[in-house]
């Protein structure tokens, strides 16, 4: 998938997580952060934690609507943290490019394109 940020024009390809066992999966066990988003399909409080996870990471909560609801910083091994307002999707990206989002931001998902040829 591909998060398109209108209010300062960043795009950023992110591994999709939609069905449960990538949910659950998440980024435990990965040698590093990745951008991962998260399709609850409907607003929503969503808990995440970070068990297994390598690196401090930026959790991001995108409304239906697009807009950027909430965002903090998560470290290894935290129990439990959830949004603050209800949000569709969850963005997990690590520290620099978390910079690229910001509470109030307007952002567009976009399926990826498969090539079949």
């Amino acid at each position: 998938m591909i998060l398109e940020n209108k209010t300062n024009g960043k795009k950023i390809n992110c591994k999709d997580a939609v069905y449960p066992l990538s949910k659950i999966r998440g980024l435990m066990f990965r040698k590093e952060i990745i951008p991962i988003l998260f399709d609850f399909f409907r607003d929503d409080i969503h808990p995440i934690h970070s068990f297994f996870v390598p690196a401090p990471f930026y959790a991001i909560y995108i409304s239906s609507s697009g807009e950027v609801v909430d965002k903090f910083r998560v470290v290894p091994s935290e129990a439990h943290r959830q949004n603050s307002e209800p949000a569709r999707y969850l963005l997990e990206i690590d520290e620099k490019r978390a910079a690229w989002f910001e509470k109030g931001d307007k952002v567009v998902v976009h399926a990826r394109v498969e090539n079949t040829k």
